[in-house]
């Protein structure tokens, strides 16, 4: 009896997981590599999370640069307690993608279709966000929806983001220092790859071409209303970044010019100052740690999943 009770119980708690989230297939080919370090796959897809109780909104989870949806989910717990309160939760297969994020757009436009048309949900109860180039793609997605909503499935009810960078032009010159500092090598060849894409799709540098890095900024310190930033002034915005200057020096011989913090506090009081006081940022101090480990304010641990899952519940329901 003992046995049969607990093969029961591990049979419940199988198919409680198991319902805890579907694969859905999008796509067979991956033609433009929006999903990278998947071995040989070449399949696009999301992984739906959905509440038991009523569906009260949409979160979408995006993985940063490289880091696939299974190491996302490993490092926050963001996707689970909003499932306990009536959110359901989408993590898409995007983790690279292209320079002018059509092609990721497409996709996104396609679950949100999928998700509105088969669950009934109102279009303007979805919150976006994520990690570095995850933040990027949300944060663009938001702006160009606003600025061209006719283009796109739907307009975000608010955007949470996680050190992105954030103006082109001010990360081409930290490229520019950290090839001239030449001291940790896989930083030196990322700066070099970023700098010499830069220098073929806008045909240079910003001294050179200074109104195309602002045309393909989501915020430009001093340009006028902070360039793209703009279209932001009505979105709820809640952005998260870390600084750990014993990093900063001591691992990587940088300084504050190489922080993304700076043009997030920069884009974050532009918008203030342009009157949207549902943008706001979150300062931590040392809490970056990688899944392996190592300290790194580039990470996922730098937000608190409590904090993030309480602004979107009262983003939802304005």
């Amino acid at each position: 009896m003992k046995n049969i009770l607990i093969f029961a119980l591990f049979f419940n708690l199988l198919s409680c997981k198991a319902q805890e989230f579907e694969k859905i297939l999008l796509s067979k080919t991956d033609t433009f590599e929006l999903y990278v370090n998947d071995e040989d796959s070449t399949e696009l897809f999301y992984y739906k999370y959905l509440p038991k109780k009523d569906i009260k909104g949409v979160l979408v989870i995006l993985p940063s640069g490289g880091e696939i949806i299974e190491n996302t989910l490993k490092q926050i717990t963001l996707h689970k307690i909003a499932v306990e309160k009536g959110i359901m939760v989408i993590v898409p297969s995007i983790n690279w993608g292209t320079d002018n994020r059509e092609a990721e757009f497409k996709l996104l436009d396609k679950i949100f279709y999928e998700i509105v048309l088969k669950h009934k949900i109102s279009k303007d109860k979805f919150i976006i966000g994520g990690l570095s180039g995850g933040a990027m793609i949300s944060l663009t997605y938001a702006e160009k929806s606003v600025k061209n909503p006719e283009k796109f499935f739907l307009i975000p009810k608010g955007v949470f983001a996680l050190d992105a960078p954030l103006d082109q032009a001010r990360f081409y010159k930290y490229c520019e220092r950290e090839i001239e500092r030449n001291i940790y090598k896989p930083a030196v060849d990322e700066a070099k790859w970023i700098k010499n894409n830069c220098d073929s799709i806008y045909g240079g540098s910003p001294e050179k071409f200074p109104e195309k890095y602002v045309e393909n900024s989501i915020y430009s310190f001093g340009a006028k209303d902070g360039g793209n930033a703009k279209y932001l002034k009505e979105m709820p915005l809640l952005m998260f970044t870390d600084l750990d200057t014993d990093w900063l020096i001591n691992q990587r011989h940088r300084d504050l010019n190489d922080w993304n913090g700076i043009d997030i506090i920069s884009m974050i009081n532009q918008l203030r100052i342009m009157g949207n006081n549902k943008a706001k940022v979150i300062v931590s101090q040392g809490k970056g740690i990688r899944l392996d480990g190592k300290k790194n304010p580039h990470s996922w641990s730098i937000m608190d999943s409590e904090v993030c899952l309480n602004w979107i519940m009262e983003t939802i329901d304005k």
